[in-house]
């Protein structure tokens, strides 16, 4: 099993979009992850994220009408 720690707006049993960090970790990219169960400070993942795979978990709101964004 996979867990990460839990999003900002992450509940048990949805399917949110999470950034994911690419290689080089200059860019990250919107994908549709699948959660499972939850704890106080993780959450289980079911579809979505592979192991190794690093994640933007703070609130990204902001950026909800994009797929793909530059990281400084």
């Amino acid at each position: 099993m996979l867990y990460v720690g839990k999003p900002v707006h992450g509940q048990t049993d949805s399917t949110i979009s999470l950034f994911k960090v690419l290689n080089d970790d200059s860019d990250a990219e919107r994908v549709n992850v699948k959660l499972g169960r939850s704890s106080v400070n993780t959450v289980e993942i079911l579809q979505g994220l592979q192991i190794g795979d690093k994640v933007i978990l703070s609130d990204m709101s902001q950026w909800d009408n994009v797929d793909r964004i530059r990281l400084k």
